[in-house]
């Protein structure tokens, strides 16, 4: 898979199924990073329920098989939220730098001030990915994760 021939796109009514499968392919790590509880698989679906206020969703396409996602919410504020996943096989390939650009541009696009984030303090290779990013260790959030800040300048 070159990153490059990925396609990277809003959701769709019609990717319910490529939703599901995508989080049914997460590992024990990544559900504990990313997924805890089901949350981030609950907001994702809530986008076909038509329960998706505030927020914008992307997925990364190879060929018809989704292994990215990220997506902002809190979208009335000046400084949205980020949540990003990779498909088990695709971590290491970049995709998570192309997906953070997708939503990096259109905060931008729409006036925002920067972009949160919070991970858990174990998940090192994230932690890697959002520095490399820009993005700014703020400190501990009052989840137990860290917080994370990318002010656009």
């Amino acid at each position: 898979m070159e990153v490059n021939e990925l396609t990277v796109r809003p959701f769709a009514s019609d990717d319910r199924m490529r939703v599901e499968a995508f989080f049914d392919q997460m590992g024990g790590e990544t559900r504990a990073f990313f997924d805890r509880a089901g949350g981030n698989r609950n907001g994702a679906l809530g986008f076909f329920d038509g329960k998706d206020q505030n927020a914008v969703r992307w997925l990364a396409l190879d060929q018809e098989r989704m292994v990215g996602y990220v997506f902002l919410w809190d979208l009335d504020t000046g400084v949205p939220w980020l949540g990003i996943g990779v498909a088990e096989d695709c971590k290491g390939k970049h995709l998570g730098r192309r997906l953070m650009d997708t939503a990096r541009d259109h905060a931008m696009s729409c006036g925002k001030g920067g972009i949160l984030l919070t991970t858990h303090v174990a998940n090192i290779r994230g932690q890697g990915l959002y520095e490399y990013c820009g993005y700014e260790r703020m400190g501990m959030h009052a989840s137990g994760e860290v917080l994370y800040l990318l002010r656009f300048k």
